[in-house]
């Protein structure tokens, strides 16, 4: 049944690897990183996807303790196999809640990509960061949901 609902998602399984099961959290990984074709189109056009992404981000740098300055979500590219959506945010705090930060991102299970990060000191141990950074969904094929 795993190899079969990752096969669904896309994901490209050698038949000899039958009896090795992908084990439940990496197939719950996949079902929750990753899109129909019809929904990535969807979603894409309607600016959900970056406008999430800026939410998430923002969302988790105040549980952090972290103020956030400003945020923008940033394009949406599509390939034969994936969604990227990009956003940007500018961060104020202490330098360890940006650590925590990523931390927590990381902790999501959600496929984050930091693809730029900037620390300037403001003084009183406060940093300015700067973090942009891409989500990846994969798309199914098939159009399963």
């Amino acid at each position: 049944q795993q190899l079969q609902a990752a096969g669904e998602l896309g994901a490209p399984l050698d038949p000899r690897l039958v009896l090795a099961p992908l084990p439940p959290r990496v197939t719950d990984m996949l079902r929750k990183n990753s899109l129909s074709e019809a929904e990535a189109n969807q979603l894409s056009q309607s600016g959900f996807l970056a406008t999430d992404l800026v939410r998430r981000l923002a969302s988790a740098a105040v549980e952090c303790g972290i103020d956030v300055a400003a945020s923008q979500p940033g394009t949406v590219a599509q390939t034969v196999s994936t969604v990227e959506v990009r956003a940007e945010v500018r961060l104020r705090g202490r330098y360890s809640l940006v650590v925590k930060l990523l931390d927590t991102l990381a902790r999501e299970r959600a496929l984050y990509r930091i693809e730029k990060i900037s620390i300037a000191p403001l003084g009183n141990g406060i940093v300015e960061t700067r973090l942009e950074v891409a989500r990846v969904f994969l798309k199914r094929s098939g159009g399963t949901p």
